[in-house]
């Protein structure tokens, strides 16, 4: 294994190391998680087997496979983007209902 492939792996292990911990003291959802460990297991797989990321390449027709694995980064990072987009819009809606149903709440304790 070549110094990059080991720095890889390192990582990659360390990160799923730290989600998995993450998740055993509740700081991180299951479901928050699983984005991350799927890209730290492509993160593993590819450095482990740097060919794969040529041989993947290839079959899609990219002449430089670097740009194949920034690419792969790329669209994971807008997907986790669209989810933490998606969940802080759910979370806006919730404590904009909240507070007017606090603003009712306090409304009829003042009549009362």
């Amino acid at each position: 294994m070549t110094p990059m492939s080991i720095f890889l792996t390192t990582i990659a292990i360390l990160v799923i190391l730290y989600v998995l911990i993450s998740i055993r003291r509740n700081k991180l959802s299951p479901a928050n998680s699983f984005i991350w460990i799927v890209f730290c297991i492509i993160l593993l797989v590819l450095s482990i087997w740097p060919a794969s990321l040529d041989w993947l390449a290839n079959l899609l027709g990219i002449s430089y496979p670097p740009t194949l694995f920034l690419a792969i980064a790329l669209v994971i990072l807008f997907i986790m983007n669209f989810i933490q987009s998606k969940k802080i819009e759910d979370l806006q809606k919730k404590i904009i209902d909240l507070g007017q149903e606090l603003s009712i709440k306090k409304d009829d304790n003042n009549k009362k």
